[in-house]
Formats: C-alpha cells, structure tokens, sequence
C-alpha cells in the first residue's frame, strides 16, 4: 500500500465515494491511501471495486488503486466459489440428518445470486436447523473434520445454555467457519420468536433454502440492532440498503412490517431501516416512518448512540463522541440479549476472569491435564 502521512477522511467521504466511485477520480494519493485502509478495515473494498467495474471506471484511478481494486475483485469471486463449494458439502451432511437447512445472511445473499451479494465479504457461513437435530449434526460435522473453536468452559457453557447457536465450528483442512443456529436471538433474551414465523416466509432457489427478500430485511436489521459490538457493522447498512433499492415494492413493506409485528421485532426493523437510510441518504415508505414505536426523548438517545457506534470505526475515520457511544451501545447490546440478573452474573464473570487471565496468565483456566474425580 502507498506510504503517505495520515490523512483523515470523513464518514460522509466515505459514504459520497462509495455511492458516487466517479466522484474519486482526482483524488490525491494520501486520499486513496487512508480510503483504502478504511474501506478494507470495514470490509467495504470489494463493494466499492464492484461498483467502479461496473461503471468502467477502475482503469481511470492510479495504478496502484486498480492492483487494489483487482485484488479486492478476485478475493469476493473467490470467496463466493469457495463458499458455493462449502454450502454443498453442509447440505449433504445436515439433510442426512433434517430437510431443514435454511441458509442466512450472507450466504443466502450469495447462493441467491442477490445484488447485495456483489463484493460482499464473508466471515461465516451461518445456518438455522431445528433445535432438537444439533446434536447429531454436530457430531456428524465432527466426524467431517469441522472442529469446535478454543473456548473456556465459561463460553462453551454459554453457548450451550443460553444462546441461540452452538459454538461455531472451523473446517480443519480449510479454514472455514459456519455458526449453526437454532433460532435468530438468544432464547435468554426473552425475546426469541417461534422460529416457525420465519420458516413459513423461506424460498428455494439454486438447490438451496433462504428467507423471501423480506424476511431476509428483517433479519438484517434484527441481526444489526440486537447486537453489542458494531466494530464492522457500517457494512451492515449497505445490505439493507440493497434489500430495500431491490425489492421495496409496496407489497414488500406490508409483509416486512406485517413479519415484524407478528414476532415481536418491530422495533428493530424501524431502527435498522432509520440509520442505513439516514446514513446513505433514501427515503423510507411512511407506513414505516410514521408508526414510531419510541418516545420522542428515547429516540433521541437511540439516535445519538446508534448513528455514532454504526459509524467506520477506523482510526482514519474520526467521530467525536463514538467511544462512549460504542461503550452505550454494547451496554444496551448485552441488556437486550439477558435480563438484568442473568447480565449482572455474566459480567461479573467475564471481568473476573479477564483480570485472573491478565494476572496470572492466559491458561489459569485451562483443564487440561486435570485428574477427572
């Protein structure tokens, strides 16, 4: 990469780039240097090399830029073969054991052949099977070479207990991760909805099963909003934006609210739509707008902490007030997912450990060796 002072760049910058790829085209070299570290920090630089090939617009940046937009071109296509080939090696094993095998996120975007998927990036692949079969699906992958990740017995517990997936599991041989969910949030939330809801609004498509577009939007912003770390979730705001310039029919939006309400997860849907619409600038049906289901003050607060926390978190990309609202937002993260009690615990718990850990080293944990009684 090109070695310049660092160059600050805003997040509006970063926003009127990826939106407008011609607009970058007399930019300095310091410009493209910090640009392309932000945009691969935030997992953004393949979208944006998408776009600029398909505006033809690669060959007219310096040459360096094009070796990074080339790159970034072969490892999104790359990716997406190589997730393609996973995908039919789960199914095999999952259907042995249950016909439901229902992709999501990322991966349905792919084997969906979706627009969002273009240059999308993937860390995982998660899939959502019934409760009652991850046992045997586990052992079955197990036997497959999928491995458990290292975990104290603390996490593995919580997993096991209280989430809504089991540990996720690495492919020996090839370095992939899938997380295998039974549900779409924590059961200890209180908030999990009967999955059934969700099941009834699936498609098949290229031999594999998804979420309707819909349903698909929902989940984003569920996935989005119900979380407590936002380090790379700026991207998560152009997949709903994707969803939403593809499929927003007036038809779409009566189902999306409809689903919404019915499991509970309005609030979500209205709050993932907000922020990626006000930050990359389209406009919302009222259907969505005018139902606010916050007071004006609550909102308010929301506002304030979310739009900051969903903001490029590289270090090149300043945002005066984004520490204490990504400390506000990982706080409401973790109260969503646990009632009060149970996070109390659970906090303790991870602090301890991490001091004992600091103290007196990463394995005072570890129980490996230990006679068992």
């Amino acid at each position: 990469m090109m070695s310049f002072k660092h160059l600050h760049i805003t997040e509006e910058q970063i926003v009127q780039a990826l939106q407008n790829p011609e607009s970058c085209k007399d930019k300095s070299d310091a410009w493209w240097s910090s640009f392309i570290k932000i945009l691969r920090f935030e997992r953004l630089l393949s979208l944006f090399a998408f776009k600029c090939e398909e505006l033809g617009l690669v060959a007219s940046f310096p040459l360096v830029v094009q070796g990074h937009l080339k790159n970034a071109l072969i490892m999104a296509q790359r990716q997406s073969d190589h997730l393609k080939y996973e995908v039919s090696l789960l199914s095999d094993s999952i259907k042995t054991i249950t016909p439901l095998c229902l992709y999501l996120k990322g991966a349905a975007y792919c084997l969906a052949e979706m627009s969002v998927s273009k240059g999308r990036l993937f860390s995982d692949i998660d899939v959502l099977v019934p409760k009652k079969s991850l046992d045997k699906i586990e052992k079955s992958l197990l036997f497959k070479g999928w491995l458990s990740k290292p975990m104290n017995d603390y996490d593995e517990r919580y997993y096991r207990e209280w989430a809504h997936e089991i540990p996720p599991l690495v492919q020996s041989r090839r370095g992939t991760v899938v997380d295998i969910h039974h549900n779409l949030v924590p059961p200890i939330s209180g908030k999990a909805p009967d999955i059934n809801a969700f099941l009834s609004q699936t498609m098949d498509i290229n031999g594999a099963t998804v979420l309707k577009p819909h349903a698909m939007l929902l989940h984003s912003c569920i996935h989005l909003i119900f979380n407590e770390t936002f380090k790379q979730a700026h991207r998560d705001l152009y997949d709903i934006a994707s969803l939403i310039k593809d499929f927003g029919s007036s038809m779409f939006w009566d189902e999306a609210i409809r689903l919404a309400k019915e499991t509970g997860f309005y609030k979500e849907l209205f709050l993932g739509c907000r922020y990626s619409s006000n930050k990359l600038g389209y406009k919302l049906p009222p259907e969505l707008t005018t139902d606010v289901p916050y007071t004006r003050a609550k909102l308010m607060l929301l506002d304030f902490v979310m739009l900051k926390a969903l903001s490029p978190h590289h270090p090149l990309c300043k945002v005066q007030g984004r520490s204490i609202a990504n400390f506000l937002a990982w706080a409401r993260g973790h109260w969503c997912k646990m009632p009060i009690m149970l996070l109390i615990y659970h906090l303790s718990i991870k602090s301890g450990r991490a001091l004992a850990e600091f103290v007196f080293g990463k394995h005072v944990f570890d129980t490996e060796g230990t006679p068992k009684q």
